[in-house]
């Protein structure tokens, strides 16, 4: 039996290769299927192409705010959970995150166990 058809889709959009390859590895070994984008545009172009469960959304992108994503994906992938990641971990943030639709907010440097919680919490 094909398990990566059942896998729950996740797309990370984080424009550090090494967050990408750490979450996409750790979301791989739960049992998920990763896709990784490094740019809010090619972030853009996986959600217009393809349904996700989940999405992880970095807060800053070199071409703009993951704030700036999240419209974009709430109306096209109403189903989808969204996990904000940024360094910037402040009240501010949070709030707006939560305040825009963002369903769980991680402060990096994250651990397993806070990715783990994430998608446990937003029940993907």
């Amino acid at each position: 039996m094909n398990t990566t058809a059942l896998a729950k889709r996740v797309l990370i959009v984080d424009d550090e290769a090494d967050i990408c390859l750490l979450l996409s590895g750790l979301l791989r070994r739960l049992g998920y299927q990763p896709t990784c984008a490094h740019f809010i545009e090619e972030g853009r172009q996986w959600l217009d192409s393809q349904q996700f469960d989940a999405i992880f959304l970095d807060l800053n992108l070199p071409d703009g705010l993951g704030f700036d994503l999240l419209p974009f994906i709430k109306d096209g992938q109403n189903e989808a959970k969204v996990i904000m990641i940024s360094a910037f971990d402040g009240q501010a943030e949070r709030r707006r995150a939560t305040e825009q639709g963002a369903d769980y907010f991680i402060g990096k440097p994250f651990t397993r166990r806070s990715v783990e919680t994430a998608l446990q919490t937003i029940q993907v």
